[in-house]
């Protein structure tokens, strides 16, 4: 008798000044979420979560709360980990926090294992330019830094030909 074992690979978690991997998810509402979308326009607040999560519920009315005064400047999205969860149980949870704010079911964990999340809560901040800016803690750095973090960066070219006086017609 033999016994099979077969173990999703998991990333190495992410960290600042990496590129966050782009994904697809779809939020509860039924709407498409891409992270690539986001690129160039505003800001990309992830937090990893579960229901029976005792941090993640209390940060959940933080979360509303950032839904409604920083909405407008950074898009927040809470992805479900489907570890040990349901989208019953979701359903629930939004009720009893009143929550605001869009949801996503990662079913079988491939963006949570992409993004290398071992526990929940796990946050990242994506800047404009899809550069990982924060790990964790961005409820409370959120509001100083959002300008910041909504600055497109020139690319190199870009940055050369300026100052070099070249335009893109011109060959410098």
């Amino acid at each position: 008798m033999s016994l099979l074992i077969s173990f999703k690979a998991m990333a190495a978690p992410l960290s600042v000044g990496e590129i966050a991997p782009d994904f697809a998810l779809k939020q509860l509402d039924g709407t498409d979420f891409n992270l690539s979308d986001y690129q160039g326009h505003k800001s990309v607040y992830l937090i990893f979560w579960n229901t029976w999560c005792g941090p993640c519920m209390k940060k959940a009315p933080k979360l509303v709360d950032i839904q409604n005064e920083l909405g407008d400047r950074v898009k927040l999205l809470a992805v479900n980990t489907s570890w040990s969860d349901s989208l019953s149980e979701i359903t629930r949870f939004q009720s009893h926090f009143s929550t605001n704010y869009p949801i996503a079911f990662d079913d079988e964990a491939e963006v949570t294992h992409l993004y290398g999340v071992m526990g929940t809560p796990t946050s990242f901040l994506v800047d404009i330019n899809g550069v990982i800016k924060q790990v964790d803690g961005i409820t409370d750095t959120l509001s100083s830094h959002i300008a910041q973090w909504n600055q497109m960066t020139p690319q190199l070219g870009q940055e050369l030909m300026a100052s070099q006086g070249c335009s893109k017609e011109s060959v410098c």
